[in-house]
């Protein structure tokens, strides 16, 4: 097996296997919140991580506080924000179900409208605009990341050509259509402001749609994040796609783990390695050579903490702890 990262195609093709996983064994993924604790925790951490990357200084708990409990928590505006974002990301994951393919220009500006409408409404911009309108201004990206932005006047012929792209693609991967897309989307930067937010929203509208669960791009990875936008400005998108292939793979096992419980059911060996000794390269080479009772799904290997415990029990001289 070879060592190092994982390949692109490799990180899709397993993503490929867990989501198959997940729809085969599991019936696939809920779209309605309050149905899924699991889908969830994914909403609450979303709108915590996505609306942090834009500066919020709320916590998890203060977003699960402001979002469930309408607690006052942080400034007006940061409640304003975290609160309609999430009301956000509920409405794409329900809506993005029971739509037909694709995101219409109709969708963007709906999007957008759920994004700033509460903010705005008690903070109005200075350049006056309507939520779910397109600029009529320029516009300047906060951070480091530097990249030439769609003209005010062509942002409406660009995002009209946005969506047709979205349409007439779908021989690529969905992850790598989707991280395109998001990628362009943020290069016109249709809006004064809330883009990020939005764009995160609209890939997540994508990947509902193609039988992935939402991702979530954490704060953490801000800097990875802004770094792989400007390199997929420069037109290389690999960076980006394995941030999406890994943000996606972390929400599935998020939802097999929870059903996957006791120690003799078996579950993907990247889900087995989380709070054992050993990574999931390692597993993968011992259920190769037989030293780890596993079986194979696709291109996943499944085992069980059983199995692994009864390996630690063999090796010699030491044996499990």
């Amino acid at each position: 097996m070879p060592r190092g990262r994982p390949t692109t195609e490799q990180l899709l093709t397993r993503v490929d296997a867990e989501a198959d996983l997940l729809m085969e064994h599991f019936g696939g993924l809920p779209h309605r919140i309050e149905l899924d604790h699991v889908l969830r925790e994914i909403w609450l951490l979303e709108t915590h991580h996505s609306t942090a990357i834009e500066g919020s200084s709320l916590t998890p708990q203060d977003v699960e506080a402001v979002v469930e409990r309408n607690e006052a928590r942080g400034s007006l505006a940061e409640a304003l924000e975290v609160k309609a974002y999430a009301d956000a990301a509920s409405w794409v994951y329900e809506t993005a179900s029971e739509t037909p393919p694709g995101i219409t220009l109709a969708i963007v500006r709906e999007v957008h409208r759920r994004v700033v409408g509460p903010v705005w409404a008690a903070f109005p911009p200075t350049t006056r605009d309507t939520p779910g309108d397109f600029r009529t201004t320029g516009v300047i990206v906060r951070g480091s990341r530097r990249v030439q932005l769609s003209a005010a006047p062509a942002v409406h012929a660009d995002m009209t050509d946005w969506v047709s792209a979205g349409v007439q693609s779908p021989s690529s991967h969905p992850i790598l259509r989707i991280a395109e897309q998001h990628a362009r989307f943020e290069r016109i930067h249709p809006f004064t402001d809330g883009n990020g937010r939005v764009g995160r929203l609209l890939a997540n509208w994508s990947l509902v749609q193609a039988d992935y669960p939402p991702m979530i791009i954490r704060y953490q990875q801000r800097d990875r994040y802004l770094r792989s936008l400007e390199r997929a400005d420069q037109g290389d998108l690999t960076g980006l796609v394995e941030l999406f292939a890994r943000a996606v793979s972390e929400s599935i096992n998020r939802f097999i783990l929870p059903r996957l419980a006791g120690d003799a059911r078996i579950l993907p060996l990247r889900a087995l390695a989380e709070g054992s000794p050993y990574s999931s390269d390692y597993l993968r080479q011992l259920a190769l050579s037989g030293r780890l009772r596993a079986v194979r799904h696709g291109s996943l290997w499944l085992s069980s903490q059983a199995a692994l415990l009864e390996y630690m029990d063999s090796r010699s001289p030491r044996g499990r702890r």
